[in-house]
């Protein structure tokens, strides 16, 4: 079994920015297992540059921080997390890939630590995202780190696919919504 690894042996977290969608494009191109599950094709130059631009229509790209942490082979995690959404305090962690080779070693829920800190330190008192219903594995990794069902969505339209998605919450008191 590989050791769990932690953030602290690799690079912190970046700040990415468009101008390294190449890098992001380069890591989805290692992921193609979730494009597949996701979308039912394998991710493109223009999904990577999506990242940086896809916020709800009464937010803006400014409300969205992208970060990547980076080891020897470059980028190995993005994540996307979006202030203030659905409402004050409340963040919206839209997106986090960890590179299909690095998984299964605690780096997710290592990142995810940083994450958490990082937003708690700029007013977060809760955190949302949504898994696709079929991606079993991502969920149960959610609800391992304190996630609880807040409801289901959708479908929802991926490329090729369609998806109900279950929508997840978690105080970071670790108390639970009422």
């Amino acid at each position: 079994m590989m050791p769990l690894l932690d953030a602290a042996t690799h690079e912190p977290p970046s700040i990415l920015t468009e101008s390294d969608t190449g890098e992001v494009a380069d890591l989805y191109a290692r992921c193609t297992d979730y494009f597949m599950l996701q979308d039912g094709e394998p991710a493109t130059l223009a999904d990577a540059i999506e990242l940086f631009r896809d916020v709800p229509e009464e937010k803006s790209a400014v409300d969205q921080t992208v970060m990547g942490w980076r080891d020897q082979n470059g980028l190995m995690a993005v994540t996307a997390i979006l202030r203030d959404y659905p409402s004050d305090g409340v963040w919206y962690l839209g997106f986090m890939l960890v590179d299909a080779a690095a998984r299964g070693r605690g780096i997710g829920r290592s990142f995810y630590d940083t994450i958490e800190q990082w937003a708690v330190d700029r007013g977060a008192q809760e955190i949302r995202l949504a898994v696709l219903e079929v991606n079993a594995a991502a969920e149960r990794f959610w609800r391992s780190l304190g996630y609880r069902e807040l409801r289901r969505v959708g479908p929802d339209k991926f490329k090729a696919r369609s998806h109900h998605r279950v929508e997840l919450c978690r105080l970071l008191s670790g108390n639970l919504p009422a």
